[in-house]
This record gives structure tokens, sequence and C-alpha cells, in this order.
């Protein structure tokens, strides 16, 4: 939380800006809003639970919990286990104490009280290291780390391979990022692909897969070529250990040297522009 500061969101609820990274934790459209639209309802969470004895769910940067306490407001009829990976415990310290809709939920979140079938266990560390200790396979990962371009240690074509081994053959992987690098990414690390669309059809979060009948809108032939551009170039942390400096240098640097075509002279030739 030092490094962290509160401000209020359209909807009401309350978000997060970071100001050593420029970056809001939470669309300032509304912090609620955006986990419902962008991890709830394309990981199909409720109709999944409805379906399921029970499910196991990967919370990857928890931050002040908006994703974990949808999962716990929405899932019927099943046992819930969450697993909540963040780096910085004072957000899980504050996450009881950020107002939600239903304040049971935040007394669970502080061992208040019980709720009916519900699990969370809490790994305060870096996310790189946690994931490569766990052996859990899970029904629906969350990924909301913060944005490529700012930080990408949690975006890598390694990272993507760890999540590919904890994910059940039937389960989903959620980000609300589109990016064309961490789309790559994920492509090269086996999944399938996907999207969420807002009214007007544009892509704003990304649905992965092992098995695309858990794919309800695949990506479309224009946007599968983009992944073939220079500005599809994934980021790379060999180790799970790489400084976000040194990312971005390995990826700016097979950028340079790629003879791959650039995504501007592709969105030029498809849309037949001179």
């Amino acid at each position: 939380m030092k490094n962290a500061q509160i401000f209020i969101t359209k909807d009401g609820s309350q978000g997060l800006y970071n100001p050593e990274l420029d970056e809001i934790y939470h669309s300032r459209e509304g912090a609620q809003k955006e986990s419902i639209e962008k991890f709830i309802i394309p990981s199909d969470f409720e109709k999944r639970t409805r379906e399921s004895d029970s499910i196991r769910v990967l919370d990857i940067c928890y931050g002040i919990g908006y994703n974990s306490k949808n999962a716990l407001a929405f899932y019927k009829n099943c046992n819930i286990t969450i697993d909540a990976l963040e780096i910085d415990k004072e957000l899980v310290d504050y996450s009881p104490r950020a107002d939600f809709f239903m304040p049971e939920i935040n007394d669970f979140i502080a061992g208040k009280k019980e709720l009916t079938g519900a699990k969370i266990n809490f790994y305060i560390d870096d996310a790189r290291k946690v994931i490569k200790t766990l052996n859990y396979k899970y029904d629906v990962i969350f990924l909301d780390a913060f944005a490529p371009n700012k930080l990408p240690t949690l975006w890598s074509v390694e990272f993507f391979k760890q999540i590919r081994r904890v994910i059940k053959e039937t389960g989903v992987l959620v980000t609300y990022c589109s990016a064309q690098p961490v789309r790559k990414a994920m492509d090269i690390s086996g999944f399938k692909l996907g999207k969420a669309e807002n009214e007007k059809g544009h892509s704003f979060a990304t649905v992965a897969a092992l098995d695309e009948a858990f794919i309800k809108t695949p990506l479309d032939d224009y946007e599968l070529g983009l992944l073939n551009t220079k500005a599809a170039i994934p980021y790379r942390d060999k180790d799970l250990s790489a400084s976000a400096g040194e990312m971005f240098e390995t990826r700016e640097k097979e950028v340079r040297n790629s003879a791959l075509e650039g995504a501007s002279a592709y969105i030029r030739r498809m849309k037949g522009k001179p």
C-alpha cells in the first residue's frame, strides 16, 4: 500500500493507483464493473460452478481482491477453493476493508466468517516463484497483472508455460489484456485464443484454453495474423527471475533484429491501404 493510492472509480468502487509505475490497478470506469465484465463473465464462471461439485481458482495478482470476491459472490451450488497470489501483503491486509457489495465476503476474507463450501489461500510472494511450486490443476485462472508495457514480468512465454502446466484440460484463463505480445506468448505456450468484446465488437479481454471448445469467440483471421508481426514478439524470462528492464531490453533487441512484417504494414495491407 505504500506504493498505492486509493481513488474512487466511476461505479463507486475503490481503485488503486501506483505512482511509481504511473499505472492504475483498476479501470477508472469501475473496479467492480471491470472485474465482472473482464473476468467473471468471460470465464463463464456461474455456469462452471453450477455444473461442478467443486471448482479451483487461481487468482494471479489478487490486489485488493475484486476478482476473488466476485468469484465468491457468483459461485453456485459447489465447493470453491481460491489460491490468491499477491506480492504486496499490505494490499491483502487492506482487502477486507475495501468496500464490497456483499460485506459477508469481506468478513470471510478477514477470517471473521465462514462461507459455505468456500476456502481461500494466500501466497504472498512473486507469482513467478509461487507458480513453480503449485501442483494443483485449476478450472479458472484470472491474470490481472500490471500492463505488460509497464511491467512485463508476468506476461512472458515462460510464465504462460507455467500457467499451462497448472490449468485443467477443461480450464479457462482470462485476462483484461489483449496486447499482441501477450497473445503470442499464450499461443506459443499451447493455448487456443479467444476474446470478449464490447457492444461495438472491439476486443477488451483475452480468453485462453487448451481446448477450443471452451472458447466462445475465437480470434478472427485478422487478429491471428497480427500475431505474426513484429508487434507480437513476446517477452522472455528464461529462469522466471529477470528484471523488467532486462525483459524490455531482450524484447527490443529481438524486435530490432526481426525480419517479420511490421504491424503497421500488415494493417495497411489487410485493409487495402496504400
